[in-house]
């Protein structure tokens, strides 16, 4: 048997709690001294207390609580706690994203008023054919367009897309919508030829070619390479004299499936610009 103050420290709970919970009918203690009123606990007690603490976890309140802990299986706790484990696990992958962004901000606003970066070459991009699955986009930023690409790649899988053609190399992703009107992002699949038939959503295209475009490499966790890659592109373009023209394409290099390595994925990206003379009409000249 143990004292009300060994058993709370046992239980990580405090004194207080465990007489609350006394009070209220939770957790009554295995024997009460009926001369000095000391309350007494049993060892059995700390898998109840275990419980109580774990739905308490899980943001129930105690009146329900003390309702569930008659009916509750350990298998009905798990599936709880295994399902609380996942939704933390998420909230702790957005947040990781967020701190990213943050410093990845910080270390584009150190480096205001320098020179662009200076990895960045210009690149004719070819037409080329591509299988593509689109889907609406809240808006830019890796905490929008990561969730859509992950669900357009798992879609790719669930068709059984790479049986039914020949690829020619990584996946893209562009986007398409006009400036103020719905996003979409588009995760494509180079191939050599027309597929014959595509399930849908899935569907054939071919990207135009593209006279002149900047492009870099990089690597690392999207949240810290997007949008400010684009940002040194556009700089770049801006310091030759050059416009942009048009949106972007992401070239998946290297792709990885496991968080612990994203930092190693590594992107291609690409944006599409004009030289001043290609734009100037010829009453202008």
């Amino acid at each position: 048997m143990f004292s009300i103050g060994e058993f709370a420290r046992l239980g990580t709970v405090s004194v207080r709690t465990l007489r609350h919970y006394d009070e209220i009918g939770l957790l009554r203690p295995a024997k009460i001294d009926p001369d000095t009123g000391y309350r007494g606990y049993s060892a059995q007690q700390l898998g109840q207390l275990n419980r109580i603490v774990a739905l308490k976890e899980l943001g129930l309140p105690l009146a329900q609580i003390r309702q569930l802990l008659g009916g509750i299986t350990l298998d009905e706790l798990r599936g709880m706690l295994m399902l609380r484990r996942a939704q933390l696990e998420q909230e702790l992958e957005a947040h990781k994203n967020q701190l990213l962004g943050v410093e990845a901000r910080l270390r584009y606003i150190e480096r205001e008023g320098a020179m662009p970066a200076d990895d960045i070459v210009v690149k004719k991009l070819p037409a080329i054919g591509v299988v593509v699955i689109a889907e609406p986009a809240p808006a830019y930023g890796p905490e929008n367009i990561v969730p859509v690409i992950n669900r357009a790649e798992e879609q790719f899988s669930q068709l059984r897309i790479r049986d039914l053609v020949k690829e020619a190399g990584p996946y893209i992703i562009f986007y398409e919508g006009d400036p103020g009107s719905d996003l979409i992002a588009c995760l494509a699949l180079p191939v050599t030829e027309p597929p014959a038939e595509l399930p849908p959503p899935a569907r054939y295209l071919v990207l135009p070619e593209v006279e002149e475009a900047a492009v870099t490499v990089r690597s690392g966790p999207a949240a810290s390479i997007f949008p400010f890659v684009y940002h040194d592109l556009a700089r770049w373009a801006d310091e030759h004299g050059y416009h942009a023209a048009g949106p972007g394409r992401e070239i998946l290099v290297h792709r990885v499936t496991d968080p612990a390595d994203v930092s190693q994925q590594v992107f291609e990206i690409q944006l599409p610009f004009s030289r001043p003379e290609a734009t100037l009409s010829p009453a202008a000249t």
